[in-house]
């Protein structure tokens, strides 16, 4: 017992040391971050070499049920076995523990069933059958048939079950939780998906959070300003969609990639990007007194898009502005011939007979707003996102932007030809150009006035 007390003190002080160090909290929100691009809809995942707390995860709190050494490291996975589990109860992982090792000559392990209670489990029995036929073996003993969110831990001597079906199986280490070759501030849930898959969610204080995405959406080098804006503006993207739950039912509020917010854990963490996020705590971007959808791209190309451009709505915050003087664009170029033409439109099912032009169509602020294809049977139009997003498929995937121009070059003697396209920008083009926002900083604006320039009407404080 002193020498658990003594590693939670400790545990405890260097928590509270990395903590401070990183971050003064600004506020008491806590985040569900879906892990998808590492760790979405998985069968195994396995834990570093680290001392972790064991516990389970209910109304975003981290309860702990025991804390264990793993030296050499873990693997969690899902348990859709049956198990037979001794009547004897215990009150701490240890002495269950203990007891699944004084059964000799039996595949036993501790295991949790909640309300504080531990069981003695054998197993496992991968049907109910075979379950069913061995409890006759053991005396005073019951079968246990699988939940949704049973799981399985194995790591050396380690080996627990976790059982209890009021709530998600959670681990937490001392100040970081290392999980494949990632760590993550908070604390890790795993969040039942279906069968024997799992997704890890990562739980953590909201500005905690905003240090490992600032630096992943923006490099931590540039202007502090602009890294500010970084920050006010992930921050208010996040408030609002957890205050409109639509990821909600996926069991987390945004995903950590480019979808959502790049999120990276404690890889990305930089001194100035830690910083801009302290320095604007709590600090969001609001219209007519209400959170904005605080959406933001690479590059604008040269002017952002107005919303009914993109996603169809009238967004009074989403208008099209102009980058300022000597703001970086990134210029691309594809290129697709005939050929890949005609596939491209026969694998979406679209049939317009063999290609003879394509043409382009602007919005007011000179964006690509329509690309249609005429064929000698038909014409097809796409319209908006779709102009980027008709190309994912394709090896280089959707186009980096609508700000573009197309040229054609015509096969001698045939009607073939081949498509270039040569563009600046990269992403929607909506609100924020993250680009922009270091050129404006470059020139002298304030955090505050690169947000208002890009988000039309809004005001910048704490809300």
């Amino acid at each position: 017992m002193k020498k658990r007390l003594f590693l939670l003190f400790t545990a405890l002080i260097l928590g509270f040391s990395i903590i401070f160090s990183i971050f003064a909290y600004g506020g008491t929100s806590t985040v569900r971050i879906g892990l998808e691009s590492s760790f979405k809809d998985i069968t195994s995942v396995s834990i570093g070499a680290q001392t972790v707390a064991l516990g389970f995860s209910s109304s975003n709190s981290f309860n702990e049920i025991a804390y264990i050494d793993l030296s050499e490291g873990a693997a969690v996975t899902k348990s859709n076995s049956y198990y037979i589990s001794t009547k004897t109860s215990y009150s701490t992982y240890e002495e269950a523990k203990a007891a699944s090792a004084a059964l000799t000559g039996y595949n036993a392990m501790a295991a949790y069933k909640g309300s504080g209670i531990w069981n003695v489990y054998i197993g496992p029995y991968e049907t109910y059958e075979r379950a069913i036929s061995a409890v006759e073996n053991y005396p005073n003993s019951t079968l246990c048939a699988p939940t949704s969110t049973s799981m399985y831990l194995s790591s050396g001597s380690n080996r627990l079950v976790y059982d209890y079906s009021g709530a998600n199986f959670a681990v937490t280490g001392d100040s970081v939780t290392n999980l494949g070759s990632l760590s993550y501030r908070g604390y890790i849930e795993f969040y039942p998906t279906g069968g024997s898959a799992f997704t890890c969610v990562n739980v953590l204080p909201l500005e905690t959070y905003l240090c490992g995405v600032v630096p992943s959406e923006m490099p931590s080098g540039w202007n502090e300003e602009a890294l500010k804006a970084q920050a006010v503006a992930a921050r208010t993207y996040i408030e609002n969609r957890m205050a409109s739950g639509s990821y909600e039912t996926n069991g987390y509020y945004l995903c950590d990639t480019d979808h959502c917010q790049v999120y990276s854990g404690t890889s990305a963490e930089a001194a100035s990007t830690t910083a801009a996020v302290k320095a604007t705590a709590g600090q969001v971007i609001t219209y007519n007194g209400a959170l904005i959808n605080a959406v933001y791209s690479a590059c604008s190309g040269g002017v952002t898009d107005d919303n009914i451009n993109v996603w169809g709505q009238d967004t009074p915050y989403l208008k099209s502005v102009e980058d300022i003087d000597g703001t970086e664009f990134v210029e691309w170029s594809r290129t697709f011939t005939f050929s890949e033409l005609q596939s491209l439109l026969s694998s979406k099912g679209i049939n317009i007979g063999e290609i003879v032009y394509v043409s382009i169509a602007r919005s007011d602020n000179s964006r690509v707003y329509s690309m249609t294809f005429s064929g000698n049977t038909g014409t097809y139009t796409i319209e908006k996102e779709d102009v980027r997003t008709f190309f994912s498929s394709t090896a280089e995937g959707s186009l980096k932007s609508r700000v573009f121009d197309i040229s054609f070059e015509y096969n001698e003697g045939t009607s073939d030809f081949t498509l270039y396209i040569n563009g600046k920008g990269w992403g929607h083009g909506l609100g924020m150009s993250q680009y922009g926002a270091n050129s404006m900083a470059a020139a002298g604006y304030t955090y505050d006035e690169i947000l208002k320039h890009y988000y039309t009407g809004v005001e910048v404080g704490n809300y």
